[in-house]
């Protein structure tokens, strides 16, 4: 972390007596811990991977790679807990929060929108590790899950690591844009959790009042 608060000429000190290999693999690990630790800033090293691509530390698809994949195996490992356990584990606590007409719910969102919300996952900040849960919860099909959720990692890695690329001279600005959007994104999704919860809070209301 004290690469990122001390300036990007000062990170490359450092990396210049690292072995490469050592670097993909840190890129690698941060995409996959990203996904089962949200708040870790792995798409900050996203944008460290395509800039050391671009001033010659790294190979660009070799960097593009490790992250992708990364982000990937993360995803499908939360998946894989949901679909393995989660929908049973759910329908026999049955909670008021997530009971059996909200597991309906997902499967109608996953058998309507399936496809549109796993190519828009990696994009909405905060939501990634709830689209994955939620889809093995509906056991969508395995294969799509792949591969929906890899051309969605695919384009945002990608567009991260082009920027990064293209504009190294800019990277710190890249960064401080990138954490706005970021901002923007998870105030919204939070606001959209908090209504969500005043309409599931109403209507626990108007079913006491009714019974």
């Amino acid at each position: 972390m004290e690469w990122l608060t001390s300036g990007f000429d000062s990170m490359l000190a450092h990396i210049d007596a690292i072995n490469p290999i050592y670097i993909y693999l840190i890129l690698f690990g941060m995409a996959f811990l990203e996904n089962i630790f949200p708040p870790l800033p792995g798409d900050t090293f996203t944008i460290i991977g395509g800039y050391l691509a671009a001033v010659g530390k790294l190979a660009l698809i070799p960097t593009f790679l490790f992250i992708t994949l990364g982000t990937i195996s993360s995803v499908m490992a939360v998946y894989a807990l949901g679909y393995r356990g989660g929908r049973e584990f759910f329908e026999r606590k049955n909670y008021r929060f997530f009971n059996a007409d909200d597991l309906k719910r997902v499967d109608t969102l996953f058998a309507k929108y399936g496809m549109l919300t796993l190519l828009a996952s990696r994009f909405i900040v905060g939501a990634r590790v709830m689209v994955a849960v939620g889809a093995g919860i509906s056991k969508y099909p395995t294969g799509r899950m792949a591969l929906y959720s890899y051309i969605s990692g695919a384009l945002f890695h990608g567009v991260l690591i082009a920027l990064a690329y293209l504009f190294n001279m800019y990277v710190d600005r890249l960064v401080d844009g990138f954490n706005l959007y970021s901002k923007i994104i998870l105030i919204a999704v939070t606001i959209l959790v908090i209504l969500w919860g005043i309409v599931f809070v109403r209507r626990m209301i108007n079913g006491k009042k009714q019974a």
